[in-house]
């Protein structure tokens, strides 16, 4: 019953060369995080791997290739759960290539759930996770200069704003997410995402927040991507997971989908539910996801 789906964000393309990259970037990551999925056994392992790969990688917002914040820093969050309610979740990390990590291991080693400032700083220095300085990809930076720049002359409002700079630059929220689940029928899901670009300072957006962003229990997995602050208000993936108990992953996300559309919440989500069948929508232009079941060929969007 092994299976993997990820997502690397929702909005709205620039270019047939973002959706190519974005295409690439998910196909890459699905198939490593399957290979990982299928030789370990294990869905943790799987969504990992995935995950990982796409922090590395600049196309995506998340790790290296993160957004900027109103003043020019990266702020990260990151979330994963499994099926048995354990999870960890970091809020506003800075300088390390992969916050996943930092999240596995709060729910590893602590009994918290979610850490952030500096009690997240002394976490990352006594777990020794390597610090990485060089995050910043030159795009980022230019889109950060652009939208200073428009800040400065009046064009865009200094506060809370955000969803509307991402929507007059033709932004595509690129977080990244992965839903698994493997032969035992456990279930994981796991986000992570630079957050969205000219943020407030101390800005925490949904991925972090388990039933927002990242949720799994024993009807599914659900990671979203998208206009956050609406995603928190709706609670959307603890929401897919409510549908769940009842419908087939689909049909659950469509009807969470159905609601993110009334409070006009831009946003994405996937979903695997407990007998492994796929759920996907999103409310965004675009999307790019791709998944692999056991047996079958990668499918990418």
């Amino acid at each position: 019953m092994k299976a993997l789906l990820i997502h690397g964000g929702s909005g709205s393309f620039n270019s047939p060369e973002e959706y190519s990259n974005h295409r690439k970037g998910v196909r890459e990551a699905v198939e490593s995080g399957f290979s990982v999925l299928a030789g370990k056994r294990s869905a943790l392992e799987g969504v990992l791997s995935a995950i990982k790969l796409m922090e590395e990688n600049p196309t995506f917002n998340c790790g290296r290739g993160s957004v900027l914040t109103l003043k020019g820093n990266i702020e990260m969050d990151a979330a994963i759960m499994d099926s048995d309610l354990n999870a960890g979740a970091v809020a506003g990390l800075k300088d390390v290539l992969h916050p996943i990590e930092v999240a596995k291991s709060i729910m590893e080693q602590t009994d918290h759930v979610l850490l952030s400032g500096e009690g997240l700083e002394e976490f990352v220095k006594i777990m020794g996770f390597q610090r990485d300085k060089d995050l910043l990809v030159p795009h980022r930076l230019k889109q950060w200069e652009e939208n200073t720049a428009k800040s400065k002359n009046g064009e865009l409002k200094r506060f809370g704003r955000a969803a509307e700079i991402a929507a007059r630059s033709g932004c595509y929220y690129s977080t990244v997410g992965a839903v698994a689940i493997d032969d035992t029928g456990k279930l994981v899901a796991a986000t992570s995402t630079g957050g969205m670009t000219m943020k407030a300072f101390g800005r925490i957006g949904d991925c972090p927040i388990l039933g927002a962003g990242t949720y799994a229990n024993n009807y599914g997995a659900i990671s979203a991507t998208g206009h956050g602050e609406k995603i928190m208000k709706l609670t959307l993936c603890r929401l897919v997971g409510f549908y769940m108990e009842r419908y087939p992953a689909q049909k659950a996300v469509d009807l969470a989908i159905e609601e993110a559309r009334c409070f006009d919440c831009e946003c994405g989500l996937i979903a695997l539910d407990r007998f492994g069948n796929i759920g996907i929508g999103y409310t965004a232009k675009d999307m790019s996801w791709a998944y692999i079941k056991e047996g079958k060929e990668a499918v990418v969007f």
